[in-house]
């Protein structure tokens, strides 16, 4: 067995070749004249039509292996090991249970707590040249997933099942079929700007309790392009009420009694139908007590 270090990773021919300075025996051999290493894949790569992992060794990695002739020339990396880097331990520090090194980022105002608290030697990782990390944690009590992308962004499912989802800048989801959605507890959208829904077809909302819709400060506006708007409470006992002013611009049909407990104002005529006007139970065109 031989060790050495890895030189150059840059491929010509992309098959995932390293040139690699043997110990003892490429000493006084440049980088250049360095002849490219086969690196053997685990068994659980396939390696063939582009199926399985790549090879993700670095510049620097310690390798060891084996010359596959007898003028040692065709050297074969078996495996890596890691090592100390200029007294820096080379193992992930989240392998090394270390403090998490994502912990001071910042979080959003509901956004759970991460259940990062791994054990050496249970957690899984991975994480590639420019910061992109994946966690498979094992330890005990604690089994945790978390995908991270360099910027920021990643999902965290806790030993529960619970799922965090951080997004650090936008986020569009695409479906071709359909959608649906279940939750079996509440739902809280938390929204700092503005938001849209467009609906190219019907849209059907069925509440088995109350529906609230709340302006602290601006308006409430419904407004149908073509067809009616209607509120109807199949109750008959029940009542709707205004407590602020109300502007009718076009007809006006009700079919239940209407009080009114300030002034009547209308642009144009009112009919109103089933309730006592004066003497007169008959639908009563109001004209515009003003003019």
């Amino acid at each position: 067995m031989n060790f050495g270090i890895v030189k150059n990773i840059n491929d010509p021919d992309k098959l995932g070749r390293v040139k690699v300075q043997v110990y003892d025996l490429h000493d006084n051999i440049k980088t250049e004249d360095l002849p490219w290493s086969q690196v053997i894949m685990p068994a659980t790569t396939p390696a063939i039509n582009g199926t399985g992992q790549s090879v993700n060794l670095a510049v620097g990695s310690l390798v060891c292996g084996m010359f596959k002739d007898m003028q040692q020339q065709e050297f074969i990396v078996m495996g890596s090991l890691p090592t100390k880097t200029e007294g820096v331990e080379d193992n992930n520090v989240r392998v090394r249970a270390e403090a998490d090194p994502n912990a001071d980022e910042e979080t959003g105002a509901y956004q759970p707590a991460s259940t990062y608290a791994p054990e050496y030697p249970y957690n899984n990782v991975m994480e590639t040249e420019s910061g992109h990390v994946k966690e498979y944690d094992d330890t005990p009590g604690l089994e945790r997933i978390t995908e991270r992308h360099k910027s920021g962004t990643q999902y965290e499912i806790a030993a529960n099942g619970s799922k965090t989802e951080r997004i650090v800048r936008d986020n569009y989801q695409l479906v071709v079929g359909h959608d649906t959605l279940e939750v079996f507890g509440d739902v809280r959208i938390i929204v700092s700007g503005n938001a849209d829904i467009a609906v190219a077809g019907n849209m059907n909302s069925a509440v088995a309790g109350n529906i609230d819709a709340i302006s602290t400060t601006g308006n409430i506006t419904t407004t149908s392009t073509e067809g009616d708007i209607t509120v109807t409470t199949t109750d008959t006992t029940k009542k709707i009420t205004l407590a602020g002013n109300v502007d009718i611009t076009e007809n006006l049909t009700v079919a239940k009694n209407v009080t009114v407990t300030g002034e009547t104002r209308t642009s144009t005529s009112q009919l109103i139908d089933g309730h006592t006007h004066g003497e007169n139970n008959s639908p009563t065109n109001i004209t515009d007590p003003l003019t």
